[in-house]
């Protein structure tokens, strides 16, 4: 599982900032730079990379389909298993 870190920590920008550099911030985030957290009175907005919201989306699926129960036939048989990650996710043997 990734952790805060891989993503990078996000740099904190204010409002006036993003709307001066909007395009020049837009673009390093999608080539690789960390995301941005722009403070606002209503609560705090991140901004970050496709790619990094769809690692997100990934790992939530991830984590969602082994909170599935497995059934105590399944066990024993570990290829099974294997066959079942490997067509839901691309998993290699």
């Amino acid at each position: 599982m990734r952790t805060i870190q891989d993503m990078g920590l996000p740099k904190i920008t204010k409002q006036t900032d993003l709307r001066e550099n909007l395009y020049k911030t837009l673009e390093e985030i999608a080539t690789g730079g960390s995301p941005h957290l722009i403070p606002t009175k209503n609560g705090d907005v991140v901004i970050l990379s496709r790619k990094e919201y769809d690692e997100i989306l990934f790992e939530k699926e991830l984590l969602q389909e082994f909170q599935e129960p497995i059934k105590l036939s399944e066990l024993t048989e570990a290829e099974k298993i294997i066959t079942k990650l490997d067509k839901k996710f691309g998993f290699k043997k």
